[in-house]
């Protein structure tokens, strides 16, 4: 279905929790409060399944931390089974060593997993946490478990902009498939350190020089450079003017909302009493189309521009 600026819905976002064994100054916290509760695998399973309906064809899980939930092997098995095509995972990968191929034989296609820094002290100062080692080798883990494209997320700030260039090579010499730069989210805790927000445009100038491959991708409008056997990937949510025009995402938020844009709390979905009413399965199915249709209804970009006709003489 496609919502009324002729947007697409194909990606369902899911908040597992809000809980994080890491701290990050500039958390986005995926737009949503600090709430209590969580949804079932198969509560969230049964949304997925209603999406498909409405075009979803993947599932991305998100915290929090989703490592943490003690039923996430459950919950992607329970998304497999209603047939979502692929089920995703950002995760700051500080317990991939001894999860990765628990989380592909249950279904998981593939990971994001943030990297800030390759300095120890820095890691530390940005995610309040002193496990750089444990997360590289979350990292190695899970690329020999095949969650394949592996991607790292790489939050560019003033703090670490000096990382750059090694997260870069760090990147090409281990083999992950893509590094994403991502410009600092002016929402959650983003909002009160937003001061540390670094501009991307000199960095993608020098890309744009090294990069034998510049292509647009659909989603966000995101410019992609090919450097080598590494696809960088420019994420920027703030200063790109047509990000949401290219968004194809809805999420459904740890407290059981249909949440139609990550910047806005006022276009959303309370489906909580659909899923846990005394309702047949049938009803809940019903309930839930409904809820979709609503959402796509109300669903609009945060940021619109309007194109005005040249003046002639």
């Amino acid at each position: 279905m496609i919502d009324r600026f002729g947007r697409p819905i194909e990606d369902l976002r899911v908040t597992l929790t809000h809980t994080c064994n890491f701290s990050c100054f500039f958390c986005h916290m995926e737009g949503e409060d600090n709430a209590q509760g969580l949804l079932t695998p198969q509560e969230i399973s049964l949304v997925a399944k209603v999406g498909m309906e409405y075009g979803i064809k993947s599932v991305k899980l998100t915290g929090g931390e989703p490592t943490l939930r003690r039923d996430l092997i459950e919950i992607i098995r329970e998304l497999k089974m209603v047939g979502i095509r692929e089920i995703s995972m950002t995760t700051n990968g500080v317990l991939l060593r001894s999860l990765a191929w628990k989380l592909k034989e249950a279904g998981l296609d593939r990971v994001n997993i943030s990297l800030h820094s390759l300095d120890k002290n820095l890691f530390k100062e940005i995610t309040g946490v002193d496990a750089l080692d444990k997360v590289i080798e979350g990292i190695k883990e899970a690329l020999k478990a095949g969650l394949r494209p592996l991607k790292l997320n790489f939050v560019v700030t003033k703090k670490n902009i000096t990382q750059l260039e090694k997260i870069i090579e760090f990147s090409r010499e281990i083999g992950v498939d893509e590094l994403h730069l991502i410009e600092l989210h002016p929402v959650g805790l983003g909002r009160n350190v937003f001061s540390y927000h670094e501009k991307l445009e000199s960095i993608e100038k020098i890309l744009r020089e090294k990069a034998e491959k510049v292509e647009i991708r659909n989603k966000h409008f995101r410019p992609r450079y090919y450097i080598g056997n590494l696809v960088i990937e420019v994420i920027k949510p703030y200063a790109n003017p047509i990000f949401c025009a290219g968004c194809n995402r809805i999420r459904l938020t740890v407290d059981g909302k249909l949440k139609t844009c990550l910047y806005r709390q006022d276009k959303e979905i309370d489906i909580i009493d659909i899923l846990r009413g005394n309702y047949s399965e049938d009803k809940k199915n019903e309930l839930l189309r409904e809820a979709y249709e609503i959402a796509i209804a109300i669903r609009e970009p945060n940021f619109k521009f309007k194109v005005e006709p040249y003046a002639t003489s």
